[in-house]
């Protein structure tokens, strides 16, 4: 009987172990283990399939190490340098370099064992001193190697203490899921699709209205045949409505060179020549307002398809109830001659040359047209302290009857960029903080707050308001 038992037990054992081996089979790791009296190694190499920038990164990020390392539960660092508490122990302000320490906790009660970096070369090698074992030392290093469709990463386990038989142990039973893990959490990098997008790019035609508008006077001479031969759905629908909108006005649309050509191209099958695909017509400086009308216009006339195709959702929003209102009261607004059409593109402008004006100046010559009339600049001027300070001028231009001097060069328009230039933070010299609050108290005792809540700066602000308080208990 204890024969037959103990047969019976053998064959149950033999049975479980080559179940269990066979189970954990896996032929994409290469693995090997060496034993001496002195020395024990313990190597493993996988292909993975990633970036190695991105597999450096995953290697070098300490807070994941308990996601793919088997042997660390939990890692703490000490930053010595550091003066906040809550900087202490944070990964974040750690410098990783050699000789650096940290401390792993191997499993769940274990003391915490100290280990530190011996070797960074990045993104090829990345060597640490890891104790998970009080009495025991390894030497852990990760040899990354590119290639064109991966990268072949091997850990190496190196043990030269009296107790290294426990290296191999260890490996034997976890080690081998210590670059498993790490593939499972990588990313995947597909290369077919890399390597199809670095392949010849055609470039594509762009459908949008001056390309409508070409292909409109194209079927608008030729006939509407050509349409029926698009396969665009989108452009084929367009181009029918505004051929219809064409035939009962008696004429075709304005179109430009280039779309005439894109389009001669498109029918005939060719592929688009770089610079000549129909290009976007660039923004065009144009008020909302007038925009607004011209959208309207458009879908007066029954073309409500650019209006349903403008991206701003608050713009498409303004322009649906602007065309709700002039439908109920049947009026057309009226746009200006020279305003450029819905996606015309704007004749090129010679570039004027902007020249720095100091504030004093800027500030003379908006008085000056404030007081010829046009106040409309100085509400133009989207800087508040500036125009907090011309406001102010303008006050006590008005009050003493003097008109400022504005020297020839300032009776130019200003640009945009001039203004934008000039508004900044005035010289030390002469607007220091105690001038800032001489000037904001004394434009608020002749009624003008804006220069005070203009001030940025909330210490300014502060004290001119205490300023103002004193001065105003002074006058009363």
């Amino acid at each position: 009987m204890a024969v037959g038992a103990a047969t019976i037990s053998l064959l149950f054992l033999i049975y479980y172990f080559v179940r269990s081996t066979g189970a954990n089979q896996h032929l994409d790791l290469d693995y090997s283990t060496e034993y001496a009296r002195r020395q024990a190694i313990a190597t493993a190499t996988l292909d993975i399939e990633s970036d190695p920038e991105i597999l450096w990164n995953t290697l070098t990020d300490m807070a994941n190490y308990k996601t793919w390392y088997p042997w660390v539960h939990r890692l703490r660092v000490t930053n010595e340098n550091t003066k906040r508490w809550a900087h202490k122990h944070s990964l974040l302000k750690y410098k990783m370099e050699v000789g650096s320490r940290f401390k792993i906790q191997p499993f769940f009660g274990a003391p915490y064992n100290s280990c530190r970096f011996v070797s960074i070369d990045p993104p090829n090698k990345l060597a640490m001193e890891m104790r998970f074992f009080p009495l025991n030392r390894e030497l852990v290093t990760f040899n990354l190697h590119p290639y064109k469709n991966c990268v072949e990463v091997t850990y190496t386990a190196t043990s030269n203490g009296l107790l290294n038989f426990l290296t191999t142990a260890m490996f034997s039973w976890r080690g081998k899921e210590v670059l498993r893990n790490l593939n499972n959490i990588m990313p995947k990098v597909d290369y077919e699709k890399d390597i199809a997008e670095d392949a010849v790019k055609v470039p594509q035609f762009v459908f949008d209205d001056n390309f409508i508008n070409a292909l409109i006077a194209k079927a608008y001479s030729d006939g509407t045949d050509i349409l029926n031969s698009i396969s665009e759905k989108v452009v084929r629908g367009k181009a029918k409505s505004g051929l219809i909108k064409a035939k009962r006005v008696g004429k075709p649309p304005n179109t430009t060179p280039d779309a005439t050509q894109a389009v001669n191209q498109f029918l005939s099958g060719d592929a688009p020549q770089a610079g000549v695909a129909s290009p976007s017509a660039p923004a065009v400086e144009v008020p909302e307002e007038i925009r607004i009308n011209q959208y309207i216009l458009r879908g007066l006339d029954g073309d409500t398809d650019i209006i349903n195709s403008i991206n701003d959702r608050v713009f498409r929003s303004k322009v649906k109830s602007a065309l709700t209102k002039a439908k109920r009261t049947g009026e057309r607004p009226e746009v200006p001659p020279d305003t450029l059409p819905l996606g015309a593109e704007p004749a090129a402008a010679p570039s004027i040359p902007t020249q720095k004006i100091d504030e004093g100046t800027l500030v003379n010559t908006y008085v000056a047209k404030a007081m010829g009339g046009d106040e409309e600049a100085i509400s133009s001027i989207k800087d508040r302290v500036l125009r907090s300070k011309v406001k102010s001028a303008l006050v006590k231009a008005k009050r003493t009857g003097i008109m400022p001097e504005v020297s020839e060069t300032s009776d130019q328009p200003l640009a945009p960029e001039t203004q934008e230039e000039a508004s900044p933070t005035p010289p030390v010299g002469s607007d220091s903080p105690e001038m800032v609050v001489d000037q904001a108290v004394q434009a608020a005792l002749e009624g003008n707050m804006d220069l005070i809540n203009g001030l940025g700066d909330r210490v300014l602000r502060a004290k001119a308001k205490s300023a103002l308080a004193k001065a105003k208990r002074a006058q009363g």
